[in-house]
């Protein structure tokens, strides 16, 4: 019976050492794999051509300045071929300046004039099915969690911003967990260019904050 206990506790010890040495191994993998990172992108949508375009958008910033930012003035980043990025104090405070000499929609080609036989009181001449999508973009590495849940006060956040104030935010199931704080606020974009008269243009800022 002694034989039989002694080897019975024997057992467990080893279940208990490899199952410590598991965990142990699970937890340096997650370690290193583990990270948080921000993702930042400004993006261009344009039916039409546009000349000497010039964008002031909103950059994430904090007390010590906009880390993504200087990343991307430091070209640690996607940006699309002709244009240019630079750093400028506004009124506003820190924003990213875009500027490009032209910006030509995918695929552009440049409307053709009906015939003459073709015109008319009622002639109407087909649109142009044209588009271009460009886009800057850059992935910035944390050296702590991000806060994602109550960001405002605590990270970087999409800069200037006005009118801070706390919002709803509508979870599919509210008693599966705690809702994390939401926001919204307003900001300023500038833009200027020359284009058509009937240019459809639209700028998109976009910050999101993940821990992996």
């Amino acid at each position: 019976m002694r034989t039989i206990t002694k080897l019975g506790i024997g057992m467990l010890a080893v279940i208990v050492l490899l199952s410590c040495a598991w965990m142990y191994h699970t937890h340096s993998l997650y370690e290193e794999t583990y990270r948080s990172e921000y993702r930042y992108e400004v993006t261009v949508r344009t039916d039409s051509v546009l000349q000497n375009a010039t964008f002031y958008v909103p950059l994430p910033a904090s007390e010590d300045g906009s880390k993504i930012g200087e990343e991307i003035i430091a070209k640690n980043a996607s940006i699309p071929a002709g244009w240019n990025c630079d750093l400028i104090e506004t009124e506003h405070g820190t924003m990213l300046k875009i500027h490009a000499e032209g910006m030509i929609p995918d695929r552009y080609t440049p409307p053709v004039p009906l015939p003459e036989e073709e015109c008319g009181p009622d002639a109407i001449p087909c649109p142009v099915q044209t588009h271009m999508v460009k886009w800057v973009s850059v992935r910035v590495h944390a050296d702590h969690e991000i806060n994602t849940k109550n960001p405002a006060g605590n990270e970087p956040m999409l800069s200037p911003k006005y009118n801070l104030a706390s919002s709803v935010y509508r979870m599919p199931h509210p008693k599966d967990r705690t809702p994390p704080a939401c926001y919204e606020y307003e900001s300023r974009i500038y833009a200027n260019y020359t284009a058509s008269a009937d240019a459809e243009i639209s700028i998109h800022v976009e910050l999101t904050g993940e821990n992996m």
